[in-house]
């Protein structure tokens, strides 16, 4: 199984779907597979070789550690989850938007932050604050940045303190996430592939967080914003894999695990016209980077290349990163998920 994952993003490499990755593949705790392919930067000038322990902008990967964040406030009987998000955000206009709509994209809110970057973190913030549901909320599935950077706002505003302290001390702290946070300082940037060459804007985007938005509000939100490396990731995916437990340590309660990894969507349109699945903060079964992986796995993408995935069923883990972005966005936008789903199918028939 190890030479057919080689294989694939080998291919995938050869094809220019990203100029490198790193997979990481654990069964049971067991580490399977974690290899380095490629380079940072094709054969770009100060390119090198991709290794294990590289650190990536992760994307909106960001967004189940926002939800994880919130559900461990949950847990802790400081957050409800049919509260009206206005109960946590007084200044929020919608008046109807609960904080389970933020977790299963079901808000009805509209807005694409990434135009409001001129505006810049307190123009940003007022301008969501003032927005109003395009449909009913709970009426249907429309997966956006808008719900996952509320709900950041709502972890801020109950722990008292920035976001990324408190995701720091919910997850990362008790996970031993040592090389996972925002902001990475500049001696970090050799570790860290570049995610795309904006000519117009920012030149080459190079240990800075790559979504539009996420930058403008000074590198931290709860859509994007935060890096990591594979080691890292897997941690999480065992977590989440385990029950909520780590090492000993009842980072969730397993009855809200199980509640967070239920199909909350399903019977809902979708705004994109395809029937969708989603738990509170997880995709569910999705074909497109999960193929044909067995009833109850979940998993996240991010815009950036990365993705991770867990199956229950088999108490496999799997991450794979890459900065397909680089050097610049090109259509179509998400072949690489093929590669994904492709490499999750190879790691379920490892035996």
């Amino acid at each position: 199984m190890q030479a057919i994952i080689d294989r694939l993003i080998h291919r995938a490499i050869a094809g220019q779907m990203f100029p490198g990755a790193v997979v990481l593949v654990a069964r049971q705790g067991a580490r399977l597979h974690h290899a380095a392919y490629g380079a940072t930067m094709y054969a770009a000038p100060g390119s090198r070789p991709l290794t294990p322990t590289d650190i990536f902008d992760i994307a909106s990967l960001t967004k189940v550690f926002t939800a994880t964040a919130a559900l461990a406030l949950y847990d802790a009987g400081l957050l409800d989850l049919e509260a009206p998000v206005r109960r946590y955000l007084p200044r929020l206009r919608a008046e109807q938007v609960l904080v389970r709509h933020l977790l299963t994209h079901t808000s009805g809110l509209d807005a694409r932050l990434s135009v409001l970057r001129a505006l810049g973190p307190e123009g940003i913030r007022a301008t969501v604050y003032e927005v109003t549901p395009a449909h009913p909320p709970g009426s249907i599935v429309a997966y956006t940045n808008i719900n996952s950077f509320l709900l950041g706002e709502v972890v801020s505003a109950l722990t008292g303190t920035p976001l990324d302290a408190a995701i720091g001390a919910l997850i990362l702290e008790p996970l031993g996430m040592r090389e996972t946070g925002f902001c990475p300082p500049p001696e970090l940037r050799v570790r860290i592939p570049p995610t795309e060459i904006e000519p117009d804007w920012r030149g080459l985007v190079h240990g800075v967080v790559h979504d539009e938005s996420a930058y403008a509000l000074g590198g931290v939100a709860g859509h994007a914003g935060l890096f990591s490396t594979a080691s890292d990731l897997e941690r999480l995916l065992r977590m989440w894999l385990q029950g909520g437990t780590w090492e000993g340590r009842q980072v969730l309660r397993e009855s809200t695990v199980a509640a967070a990894l239920r199909d909350y969507t399903g019977a809902l349109p979708a705004l994109s016209g395809v029937p969708v699945r989603t738990g509170l903060g997880w995709m569910l079964d999705r074909a497109n980077f999960m193929g044909a992986a067995p009833v109850g796995s979940f998993g996240h993408t991010g815009f950036t290349g990365p993705a991770i995935v867990g199956v229950p069923a088999q108490g496999l883990a799997l991450v794979l990163l890459s900065n397909r972005t680089y050097p610049r966005r090109t259509p179509p936008p998400y072949r690489h998920h093929t590669v994904t789903a492709a490499v999750l199918e190879a790691a379920l028939g490892w035996q």
